[in-house]
């Protein structure tokens, strides 16, 4: 049992399919021999049953008349004795006549004789008469056939089972090989080397399981790439202001600066970027968790607006932008946090704010179907590019790199809105504007307040 454990998965299963092989081809030759065999034996005791009447007769008539069976064999010419197709046992149970010589003086047991059939004179049993198979015996020409026919059993079961375990043998080829390569890359992955990937030359099972695999392995890598990007990012985003803390307050210590109120409002303008930079991660963390607080309740989407509106008027002004909010008053209401929905369009009219220029006009829009509805906040910038359309979402991502430090955002506002929208069960997803509008236009669902209806 111990070797057997240490043997691979395919020499288990060749081992399997040879043992399977040889006990079919076994028991194919036991089978086809036992029926050859049968039908030789039905075919002598039918001849022997069938055994002319006269034969018996004339047997009968011979004793009675010499009173003994010795001349028996001389009377028959010696050579065509062995053709006589049946065993002649004397009272003595003796054998004096059978197709075979050197059966002639043997005894036949009691049981043996019970299968004959007894010559009589004057109700006298001088003698039986014995089917050759009876005392296992085959004439030459069946010896030989029989053999001839075991042989070719043999050889074709021999051939059968070569092939069988060859073909087999192919099989296991095809079927381990594709598991081979899943175990070896498998154990790459599991060493860091995340961009290993499996040949896949089927369709069926293991073809599926190979593209499931490198499906997963891609996704590994990609996780792998993205967690040393977002660490890098992180490095990259907190020394700056940390940075430029530490060189201010360096400069304060020295005197290379006066410590004015200006000064200090730069450098704690700087602490709260950090800060706003450290809480947004924290809440990307939470949302990929699963662990965001959520309290659903049902809300007007034109209330939310307006709040938002009075809250932002001022920097919406200072900028010449225009706001246009067209959310009719009847719309259903929606269901989710009011607070976290308020920061997903704070998110999005910040960065719409961001692009357009002034003198443009920022939309935001509703509207509804039967069980989502629809929010929409349009800008008039330039729109985004492919690449940007592609990756708007993702963190740390700017589209105009040239704006990177004159904005002062940390590079996570559109990836919290999309992590904030998907915990409710909605979707976001961004597309330049068409027709005479410019811009891009960001879009996000929301479910409806089913309690109303």
């Amino acid at each position: 049992m111990t070797l057997l454990r240490r043997l691979s998965f395919q020499a288990k299963l060749l081992l399997s399919f040879a043992l399977i092989v040889l006990l079919t081809t076994g028991l194919g030759y036991f089978l086809v021999s036992q029926t050859i065999g049968r039908a030789f034996i039905d075919f002598s005791e039918s001849a022997f049953e069938h055994l002319d009447p006269v034969t018996l007769q004339l047997l009968a008539g011979y004793y009675e008349r010499t009173g003994t069976w010795s001349g028996l064999s001389r009377l028959l010419g010696g050579g065509p004795q062995r053709q006589f197709p049946a065993v002649l046992v004397n009272a003595d149970d003796m054998v004096v006549l059978a197709p075979d010589p050197t059966w002639i003086g043997r005894t036949v047991r009691s049981a043996d004789l019970a299968g004959g059939v007894p010559i009589t004179v004057n109700g006298q049993t001088v003698g039986t008469l014995l089917s050759p198979l009876l005392l296992r015996w085959r004439s030459p020409l069946e010896a030989r056939f029989l053999s001839t026919v075991s042989l070719s059993l043999w050889i074709a079961g021999l051939a059968v089972a070569g092939f069988g375990i060859l073909l087999a043998f192919g099989l296991l080829r095809q079927l381990t090989g594709p598991i081979k390569a899943l175990d070896a890359a498998s154990r790459k992955i599991a060493k860091g080397d995340l961009d290993q990937r499996v040949e896949v030359h089927s369709h069926d099972e293991l073809g599926r399981l190979a593209a499931s695999f490198n499906a997963m392995a891609q996704s590994l890598e990609r996780s792998e790439d993205a967690k040393r990007q977002m660490i890098a990012d992180i490095s990259h985003e907190l020394r700056t202001p940390i940075g430029s803390v530490r060189t201010g307050l360096e400069a304060l210590r020295d005197g290379l600066i006066e410590p004015t109120a200006e000064n200090f409002a730069a450098l704690h303008n700087r602490l709260l970027l950090t800060g706003r930079l450290v809480g947004d991660l924290q809440q990307l963390a939470l949302a990929d968790a699963g662990q965001l607080s959520m309290r659903r309740a049902p809300f007007r989407l034109r209330d939310l607006v307006d709040r938002i509106r009075a809250t932002i008027g001022a920097e919406i002004e200072d900028a010449g932008i225009h706001l246009t909010v067209d959310v009719p008053d009847d719309l259903p209401a929606a269901f989710g946090d009011t607070q976290r929905i308020e920061q997903v369009l704070v998110n999005l009219l910040s960065n719409a704010i961001r692009y357009t220029p002034s003198g443009g006009t920022v939309l935001v829009k509703g509207a509804h179907d039967a069980t989502w509805l629809r929010v929409s906040v349009c800008d008039d910038g330039p729109g985004l590019s492919k690449e940007a359309l592609d990756h708007v979402f993702d963190r740390f991502y700017r589209a105009d790199r040239s704006r990177e430090r004159q904005t002062g955002g940390t590079g996570l506002g559109l990836a919290i809105a999309k992590a904030l929208v998907e915990a409710h069960g909605g979707r976001i997803w961004v597309e330049n504007a068409t027709g005479e509008r410019t811009g891009a236009c960001f879009h996000f669902t929301l479910e409806r307040d089913r309690s109303a209806a």
